[in-house]
């Protein structure tokens, strides 16, 4: 049985299991920690100051300027940190996707759907910014619910689990199953409980800090196992289905009905053998029958003499045996 709320804590054993796999998150953290320090740069050499001289010139007192400046500073550079970590993450968890369903044994799926790369990038390049735009908008608009406690954080959990899940998944439904953006949200939509219920805990998991940085690749692990599991039970289900309708017209041609036809046949074969000794014992029979009606040689002897009575003796074999072969 499938548990997809049970998949981001297998996600990360899988991910600590399989060393191979942490060689797909050096690029991407070594490019955000690159343009981490670009934006830094940025961040404290122009845009500090041009934030502090704007709050003094509208009569801010110097030191509260600079303080607020600081801070909108560090909120910019985290800001704009993890917009660059989500554009490019899309990039690398596909690789990362991928690479999962390889261990797993899975490679002929993904050998089976190769061809129109061109139009299946696009698609996915298209729809990936679209559910981005969605999860960023989401995002701001479900921050409020956090003020709620307990409650506010499972609704804030649920909420951006589906469009999490729905993101995550894309890949599989676009560039694998080779499916439009509009079937695969119809998909998401109508199966939005194994959706939430994965993305609740995956959201959990990416509301810690700093470990986020890693969970964020653990969750990608973790559906792509929920998605092998899907392929491997639908695989064994078209197994099985296969393997019955071999069973059926194995059945149908030496089934239970054909055999007790052959049983008849045989029972027949068996009678038709038979037969010719039955024939010829009523031939017998009938021949010592006819030949009694008309009387024996010993009595015709002796009322009609020698000669008559052989005669006629052999004149009533004779028709007893043509009568014989008549019957017969």
């Amino acid at each position: 049985m499938i548990i997809p709320s049970a998949y981001p804590a297998q996600g990360v054993i899988y991910f600590l299991g399989h060393p191979q796999l942490i060689t797909n998150l050096i690029c991407p953290i070594l490019l955000t920690i690159l343009w981490a320090i670009i934006v830094m740069i940025f961040g404290f050499a122009f845009l500090l100051q041009l934030q502090a001289h704007a709050l003094i010139k509208a009569n801010c007192p110097a030191g509260v300027a600079w303080f607020v400046s600081v801070l909108f500073v560090l909120l910019e550079i985290a800001v704009l940190v993890l917009l660059f970590y989500l554009i490019i993450l899309p990039i690398y968890q596909d690789s990362l996707f991928d690479r999962v369903l390889k261990l797993r044994g899975l490679r002929h799926v993904l050998d089976k759907n190769r061809g129109n790369d061109v139009v299946k990038c696009m698609r996915g390049v298209n729809g990936g910014l679209f559910i981005l735009l969605c999860q960023i908008i989401v995002l701001i608009l479900t921050l409020p619910l956090n003020l709620i406690p307990i409650l506010g954080q499972i609704l804030y959990a649920t909420i951006n689990g589906w469009i999490l899940t729905f993101g995550i998944r894309f890949h599989y439904d676009a560039e694998i199953r080779n499916i439009s953006a509009t079937q695969s949200r119809r998909e998401a939509w109508r199966r939005r409980g194994e959706y939430a219920s994965f993305g609740s805990v995956a959201v959990a998991l990416e509301m810690i800090p700093i470990a986020n940085l890693v969970f964020m690749w653990t969750n990608i692990v973790a559906c792509a196992l929920w998605v092998a599991d899907e392929i491997e039970r639908d695989e064994r289900r078209q197994m099985q289905q296969q393997q019955e309708q071999i069973a059926a017209q194995d059945s149908a041609r030496s089934g239970s009905p054909s055999q007790s036809g052959l049983g008849y046949s045989s029972n027949s074969k068996a009678s038709t053998s038979l037969s010719p000794p039955s024939h010829a014992y009523m031939e017998g029979s009938l021949l010592r029958q006819q030949t009694h009606e008309l009387g024996s040689p010993d009595t015709m002897s002796t009322s009609s003499g020698p000669k008559g009575s052989f005669k006629g003796w052999f004149d009533g074999s004779s028709r007893a045996t043509q009568d014989s072969n008549g019957v017969k």
